[in-house]
């Protein structure tokens, strides 16, 4: 069983997205500001950034990512804490995809076995 992934406001988020990705490797995770919820192509946060430097909740609560954890549980989880646009992703054929709909609905264990068995991208955990 994997460990569970703990994030507070010292952590950057490169940091969040590549070992969230060692432990679901054929998923991404990303960033964005709460202004980017609409827009369609999103524009991430660079990765280099704290949380502490982007977030625009303050909370002395860590968000802890779990691999039982559904999908839209864990993007809404990000929004409470640090108030932060949260995508879970993966990559396909060279192009980056975001989770909707019944993919939103499935824990990220069972979306990572998913995206191995159709031929997701693994270990690319940058959008």
């Amino acid at each position: 069983m994997a460990r569970e992934l703990s994030m507070n406001g010292n952590t950057k988020l490169k940091t969040i997205m590549q070992e969230f990705n060692d432990r679901f490797p054929h998923l991404i995770l990303g960033f964005c500001p709460s202004t980017e919820r609409n827009t369609n192509p999103k524009k991430f946060i660079h990765y280099e950034k704290t949380i502490a430097e982007v977030r625009e909740k303050k909370s002395s609560d860590p968000a802890i990512i779990r691999g039982g954890q559904k999908v839209k549980n864990l993007e809404k989880m990000i929004d409470d804490v640090f108030g932060l646009y949260c995508q879970v992703g993966y990559v396909r054929d060279g192009k980056n995809f975001y989770t909707s709909g019944g993919q939103d609905e499935m824990t990220l264990r069972e979306l990572n076995a998913h995206g191995e068995a159709n031929g997701w991208a693994k270990d690319v955990w940058h959008w």
